[in-house]
């Protein structure tokens, strides 16, 4: 973040492409049953932070590929979310609240349209189009998803996935200000303290996981009659 704020682009690249893989070797090495879903959605964000630092952001094959990982990544993020919800409980006591979050959803989908459609050399229902409308559609998902999954839980580790949720969401949304409306360097600024405040709520969710897995008490063996 300190890179953003400073305008040392270099150094915060790199910086991110050492937080990325560090959280995801903490996952998979420390945190006791382990999601693969969770895993590969860290994964492959650890993989597009590398392509930014070994290609031009003007390559086109880095473009796509960055994208398309990323889009894989949220939506596995989905699935992780939504894997153990029933739906019929769901729909039986989360009535309103997916009313509202369907409301909300459309409301901020059409806003983040006409951000991209600022942008004079994107073509309606081109790939790059696609790419974009999936990638804002599964990045709400992910922060409705998020909620809905701490509220049927009612955790400690959900309410960290929420939090992580909303300031990943958040930058993302920034960025998409950044990139199609305007190049601010607070909007930089903002999109780096946010992704990593949401990095850093993930960090504490996976070290308590650790945590709680160590504390859990080994069950005693029954003594075998003599």
């Amino acid at each position: 973040m300190a890179g953003r704020i400073f305008n040392f682009l270099e150094i915060a690249n790199y910086a991110w492409i050492v937080v990325f893989p560090l959280l995801t070797y903490l996952y998979f090495c420390h945190a006791k049953g382990r999601n693969i879903f969770f895993g590969f959605f860290l994964i492959a964000f650890s993989i597009v932070e590398i392509l930014k630092i070994i290609f031009d952001t003007s390559n086109a094959l880095a473009y796509y590929t960055a994208n398309c990982l990323n889009i894989v990544a949220y939506a596995s993020l989905v699935i992780f979310l939504v894997q153990d919800i029933k739906t019929e409980r769901l729909f039986k006591e989360f009535k309103l609240h997916l009313f509202i979050l369907f409301v909300f959803n459309a409301y901020i989908i059409y806003v983040l349209n006409q951000m991209i459609m600022q942008d004079e050399d994107l073509v309606v229902n081109s790939i790059d189009f696609v790419i974009e409308v999936t990638y804002n559609v599964l990045i709400l998902l992910v922060l409705s998803l998020s909620l809905i999954h701490y509220l049927y839980h009612d955790s400690k580790q959900g309410l960290l996935l929420f939090l992580a949720s909303v300031c990943i969401v958040f930058s993302e949304m920034v960025q998409v200000a950044y990139l199609f409306i305007s190049s601010a360097q607070l909007l930089h600024i903002s999109y780096s303290v946010l992704m990593g405040l949401g990095f850093y709520f993930l960090y504490i969710y996976i070290k308590i996981k650790h945590t709680e897995d160590k504390e859990m008490p080994t069950p005693m063996r029954k003594s075998s009659k003599l």
